[in-house]
């Protein structure tokens, strides 16, 4: 395991690695509430964990373009706004401690974790039950004409960074801002470096994982679709 631990934040006491602190508080007792899935930002990749019932227990899936899925249990502690979590069962073998802070809201968190290789900061955005779900996803595969996009997410933002490929053509790309209002989707493309930048509508399948739609550009428009990847 890590040859060494450090201090966690003041609502802590200093611990080994394996080692829970001793002044975590009940489930049912934490003011800030687990909410029931969040959403974090690990460098480059995307974690979806998602809570157990009501434990503090939660199943960890951590993805980026080009690399195997990461999956492992989290258990989440708190005392006041620290949190502490332990990172168990990874699927790479790469079990990690972490220590933050929730935001003013209870909204967010954010902080640092050690890794068996590695470690670094992690930030989250907390879903909670009286919270629409985060529908955007990590990534748009998407198609338009013989032009085939994928859109990648920045972060837990609305801003997506697309490319669209077509055999025999030059890569285009763009910077798209995404809303989803109901079942209706808002898509502005702007800094296309084609020149040509776009508006796209469409609507979202009951199940969250497809749009299809219209759209109109500086020159030209059409039809689109897009599968959502999580």
């Amino acid at each position: 395991m890590y040859p060494y631990w450090h201090s966690f934040y003041p609502g802590f006491n200093v611990v080994p690695f394996d080692a829970v602190p001793a002044n975590v508080v009940p489930v049912q007792q934490q003011p800030y509430g687990l909410g029931r899935r969040w959403i974090v930002q690990e460098g480059s990749w995307r974690g979806v964990w998602t809570r157990r019932g009501n434990s503090n227990v939660f199943d960890g899936r951590w993805s980026q373009a080009g690399q195997p899925d990461i999956t492992a249990v989290l258990t989440i502690y708190t005392s006041g706004p620290y949190i502490f979590i332990l990172r168990r069962n990874s699927s790479d073998g790469n079990n990690c401690n972490y220590t933050g802070i929730f935001g003013s809201n209870g909204r967010t968190a954010s902080g640092q974790n050690i890794c068996n290789r590695g470690g670094g900061s992690w930030s989250a955005v907390i879903e909670r039950r009286d919270q629409p779900e985060d529908r955007l996803g990590r990534r748009w595969n998407e198609q338009e004409g013989g032009w085939t996009g994928v859109w990648t997410r920045r972060g837990n933002s609305n801003i997506f960074d697309a490319r669209w490929t077509q055999p025999g053509q030059q890569d285009v790309t763009a910077v798209l801002s995404i809303s989803i209002d109901g079942n209706t989707v808002r898509v502005a493309r702007r800094n296309s470096s084609d020149g040509n930048n776009c508006d796209y509508r469409g609507t979202l399948s009951g199940d969250g994982r497809t749009v299809s739609g219209q759209f109109t550009c500086d020159r030209g428009g059409g039809s689109w679709r897009a599968t959502i990847v999580r």
